[in-house]
């Protein structure tokens, strides 16, 4: 490097100060989004929360609750792609808006059941599974609304404020959905659900303007009198086959999923109840501290918007998740605690500065579509890390598994670092 190069680069670095910005949060359409998505998650706290307890109250056991939670979560994986591809062709706007009213009647259903009489498991696990449904449309549709509502230099802040809501309603969510279902029932807890779905769906109805529209009309280049003629625009499979920046997103996604999911679903809880002998609130604890450093993440990247190369820092945040996940069954439970909060905050920082960088890299009619396969790639390998995080623990025991998803996430980390079309921009 040459010492302009240096000198320009310093001079970025020393113009760059990390910021916060709630400006955002003035635009109305963005801030009626924030607004929806903030009682969305907080609802499925409520969901989550209440079903065991309406699954055992109906003469379940652990086989049923495990065969709805996997039904539920192959039928959110089955229509993401499907999200995306109604985003681009109607508008995130309105598939966003069928995923709410649909999960409201599905819900509402659930509490209608359980109000009337004791349905049967299977009833409950088709309305269950109908949930999941909706929730596999939401998640690319929302993605690829905010660029539309939101100016490019106030993305990665919205991005982050959004990160920073979700994991603070999963917070608070899941304490005040059990004193529901303690105090009252299961069904009054899926009450809870089915209306915050409605306050969602009200808040998306009131968002105005471009984040109404329909499909964003695709780029093409218009041959004049002539001119050669218009080139046809770029379709999603072409768009995969020469996006280099798409191609090592999808894989870096799917190598770093590939045991985060049987970590914290089986790792965790048997290191906090074999290996810390912490029991059932230790694992909360846990949970509470990553969730705590997810949150820290969201508000310190959305203060990152100025920042130059996000690419290579996202790498790097990365690679700083692998090491503290390796380091958790070695630190004690204190150690655990704060490692735990360390990959929260990595995690974070991480997944809002890609996702910025491939919504501003993605022309707009292809974005619920990109998106979604980037929300497929994340959740597809869930299943098989949990069947093998299940068959480690059983064989080598808990700090294999931690080991094992350490040394993947640096892996994937370290090979999206490698890659030029992600570390330099």
């Amino acid at each position: 490097m040459g010492e302009g190069a240096v000198a320009t680069a310093t001079t970025t670095a020393g113009r760059f100060r990390p910021q916060l910005s709630f400006a955002p949060l003035r635009v109305r359409g963005y801030r009626l989004l924030f607004a929806a998505e903030l009682v969305s998650v907080f609802g499925d706290a409520f969901h989550a929360v209440a079903l065991p307890f309406l699954v055992y109250q109906l003469g379940g056991g652990a086989r049923e609750l495990g065969l709805l939670v996997a039904g539920y979560g192959l039928c959110r994986l089955a229509t993401t792609p499907l999200g995306g591809i109604l985003s681009d062709r109607i508008g995130p706007w309105r598939v966003m808006l069928i995923s709410d009213l649909s999960r409201v009647v599905l819900t509402a259903a659930i509490v209608a059941a359980a109000v009337a009489g004791d349905p049967s498991v299977p009833v409950v696990a088709v309305l269950v599974a109908g949930t999941g449904l909706g929730a596999g449309l939401f998640q690319p549709a929302a993605y690829a609304i905010t660029p539309r509502l939101l100016p490019t230099e106030q993305l990665q802040a919205g991005n982050g404020l959004h990160t920073t809501a979700t994991f603070a309603a999963g917070m608070i969510g899941p304490g005040v959905a059990g004193l529901v279902v303690a105090a009252l029932s299961p069904a009054v807890a899926f009450g809870v659900d089915a209306v915050t779905f409605a306050v969602s769906a009200a808040c998306l109805a009131m968002i105005g303007g471009v984040g109404r529209a329909s499909a964003m009309p695709p780029k093409a280049t218009s041959g004049g009198d002539g001119a050669a003629p218009a080139e046809a625009p770029i379709g999603f499979w072409r768009l995969l086959r020469e996006s280099a920046l798409l191609r090592t997103v999808l894989v870096v996604t799917a190598a770093a999923n590939l045991t985060v999911g049987g970590m914290v679903r089986i790792g965790l809880p048997s290191l906090s109840n074999d290996d810390f002998a912490a029991g059932a609130g230790g694992l909360g604890g846990l949970l509470a501290a990553f969730t705590a450093g997810s949150l820290v993440g969201g508000l310190f990247s959305a203060g990152l918007a100025g920042l130059p190369r996000r690419g290579a820092t996202a790498m790097l945040s990365g690679m700083v998740l692998g090491v503290a996940i390796a380091l958790v069954p070695f630190a004690g439970y204190l150690g655990a605690v704060l490692a735990l909060v360390v990959a929260g905050l990595a995690s974070t920082v991480t997944n809002v500065l890609v996702i910025t960088i491939v919504q501003q890299s993605t022309a707009p009619h292809l974005l619920g579509r990109v998106m979604s396969a980037i929300v497929f790639a994340a959740l597809s390998l869930f299943p098989l890390s949990t069947i093998a995080a299940g068959l480690v623990v059983d064989v080598y025991g808990s700090t294999a598994v931690f080991l094992a998803t350490g040394a993947t996430l640096l892996a994937a980390f370290v090979y999206g670092l490698t890659r030029r079309e992600l570390r330099q921009r």
